[in-house]
Order: C-alpha cells, then sequence, then structure tokens
C-alpha cells in the first residue's frame, strides 16, 4: 500500500520542535509539541502503517537510552524483553492482554524490588520507557498517546508517563520538574535534538 504521508507539515512542526527546544534553557521539548509531530506523522489512509511508526519511535527511543539499563542490572534481560515483546505485537505474534499483564509486572516487580536512588534512577526510566512502550503496543492505536489538553509531561505523573520522556529523563538524571542544577541538562538536549534529527526519520522508513 502507497504511504501517504505529508511529510511537509512533518517538517513544519519538526521545524517548530527544534525552535522550542532552542528557546528552552532546560532542554525541554515538551509533550504538547511532540503531538503536534506525532499527527503530522499518520498516514490517514494507513493507521496500522501509522501505529508502527508510532511505535518504532518509542523502540528507537529505548534503544537509545538503553545502557543506562543495561549498566546497571546487567544480569537482568528485563528491557530487551520488553523491545521483543514489542516487536512480537507488531507483528501479530503475541496475546495483546497477556503482553501488558506481562509489561506491567515487568515495571511493578522492579519498583518493588529496587530502593531507587538517584543513581538508579536513570536505568529506572528506562524500565519506565520499555514497559510502557510494549503496553501501548497492545492497542494498534496510532493515537494512543495523544491526550487531550496535556500540555506539560509532568501532569501524567505517576503512572503513564509517554516513553519518550522517561527516556530523556533517563538522559538527565530526572525529570523536567526537578531542579536544573540536579541534572544533565545538555544530555537531555542531546536526546531531543536526537529524537528530532535522527529518530523521527528512521521511524518513519521502518
Amino acid at each position: 500500500m502507497r504511504i501517504v504521508i505529508d511529510m511537509v507539515a512533518v517538517s513544519r512542526e519538526v521545524e517548530r520542535g527544534r525552535a522550542e527546544l532552542a528557546a528552552s534553557s532546560e532542554g525541554i521539548l515538551g509533550i504538547a509539541q511532540r503531538q503536534r509531530i506525532w499527527v503530522a506523522m499518520d498516514d490517514p489512509d494507513d493507521p496500522e502503517a501509522s501505529y508502527r511508526h508510532r511505535t518504532y519511535l518509542k523502540v528507537a527511543c529505548v534503544r537509545h537510552v538503553q545502557h543506562y539499563w543495561d549498566r546497571t542490572f546487567p544480569s537482568n534481560p528485563g528491557v530487551e524483553e520488553m523491545l521483543a515483546l514489542t516487536q512480537a505485537l507488531i507483528d501479530r505474534k503475541a496475546d495483546p492482554k497477556r503482553a501488558e499483564k506481562r509489561a506491567e509486572d515487568f515495571f511493578d516487580d522492579i519498583m518493588a524490588h529496587t530502593d531507587v536512588t538517584p543513581d538508579l534512577e536513570p536505568a529506572i526510566g528506562v524500565a519506565d520507557a520499555a514497559s510502557g512502550t510494549a503496553m501501548t503496543a497492545c492497542y494498534r492505536n496510532p493515537d494512543y498517546d495523544i491526550a487531550d489538553g496535556t500540555e506539560d509531561d509532568d501532569e501524567l505523573l505517576p503512572a503513564s508517563l509517554e516513553p519518550s520522556y522517561s527516556c530523556a529523563s533517563a538522559a538527565a538524571g530526572g525529570m523536567n520538574w526537578q531542579p536544573a542544577e540536579e541534572l544533565d541538562i545538555e544530555a537531555r538536549r542531546a536526546f531531543w535534538t536526537w529524537y528530532l534529527d535522527e529518530a523521527i526519520p528512521w521511524a518513519l522508513t521502518t
């Protein structure tokens, strides 16, 4: 099937994202602008392709910061399992109800058995993103993450953070609401720059 995506609209929204990021002293690309990019990425004639592009964008984000998890929990394959589960869902080779339960259990188990200290927060952010990626992949709805009226990622705390934000927070060592002096602002900016320049184009061709 021929994919019909308005690449002019995608480019326009990505440029707006770059402008927002450049203007942010804290290196933040907000969820409202990300949502506008996601809408532009949609193929109105092929919801399945739109679902795949949106899901692969999340997968790319998790892969980009997965090293924080692997370094902190080298013997725990949970994040890799979540990514494999996501691929199985994309390929319709996993039962969505069982997959959602598995993804929920993975993150709940981590939180139940981990004393979350600041040095562990990046790895926990990766786990949250991996779990969220698998859970949202259970629903073949390309607009799953578009919540009307959401202007701030931290409005989605504590249980429904969007995966790319969790990954950016892993890179920064904390969330947007935390004081800038506690975070690596340039690492967060670098993540969002990569997201706009590399992850989105890759997802649209996957």
